[in-house]
């Protein structure tokens, strides 16, 4: 670890994994100072948020997981990057935290229209006969989804800016981000969609409960 750098203590064996390999090349990539982490979160953005989404449209899913999980990487690697150059600023975080939120308006509104119109019309080979449900109630249940991946952030962004401490919940970004890549590689967008707004409700809903909690 290089002198200056802020040690950060994994969440879990997913977030130890990934920051195995991004700390290392966080390290070799400071020296060169055109590569800034808000040049490598807009990478992140276009490879996971927008090159994603198109791939979930355009089918197979396992393409649009693999994109997806590059893309997540990045996002470790911005934040790895910016302790190593001493970069790290509030100007980065509210651009990485705005680039998420498009990311997962994306890649959930994606989720949403293929689950709605496109398996009506072109059925994958993996998803099948899976796809189950009418128009209408994929429909309610992409909405349903992404509401909690929007509400999870901004109950804790308002909880924070009226000066009360939030509290991590199961269903933070990154819980959300692993539920989506593995339901994206294993071509399962309809529970897909059902784990997560069922973890980002409930998320969202424990953080307002804990704010409106008198200190």
């Amino acid at each position: 670890m290089q002198e200056g750098a802020i040690p950060r203590i994994p969440e879990n064996i997913v977030d130890d994994l990934y920051r195995r390999g991004t700390e290392p090349l966080a390290g070799r990539l400071a020296q060169y100072r055109w590569i800034t982490p808000n040049r490598i979160s807009f990478a992140g953005f276009l490879v996971g948020g927008v090159g994603a989404s198109i791939c979930i449209l355009t089918l197979p899913l396992w393409t649009a997981g693999i994109l997806f999980a590059l893309g997540d990487i990045l996002d470790y690697l911005d934040g790895d990057l910016a302790r190593r150059q001493g970069t790290s600023s509030r100007e980065g975080a509210i651009f990485d935290a705005t680039l998420d939120r498009y990311t997962d308006f994306l890649v959930i509104g994606a989720l949403t229209y293929l689950t709605a119109v496109v398996l009506d019309r072109f059925p994958d080979l993996l998803i099948g006969h899976l796809s189950f449900l009418t128009s209408e109630a994929a429909l309610v249940l992409g909405l349903a989804a992404l509401l909690g991946a929007m509400l999870t952030p901004y109950v804790r962004a308002k909880t924070e800016a009226e000066g009360k401490s939030s509290v991590a919940t199961i269903g933070d970004r990154g819980v959300r981000n692993h539920i989506l890549l593995v339901g994206l590689l294993v071509s399962q967008p309809i529970w897909t969609l059902v784990a997560v707004a069922v973890v980002a409700n409930l998320a969202a809903i424990y953080r307002l409960v804990h704010a409106l909690h008198r200190e």
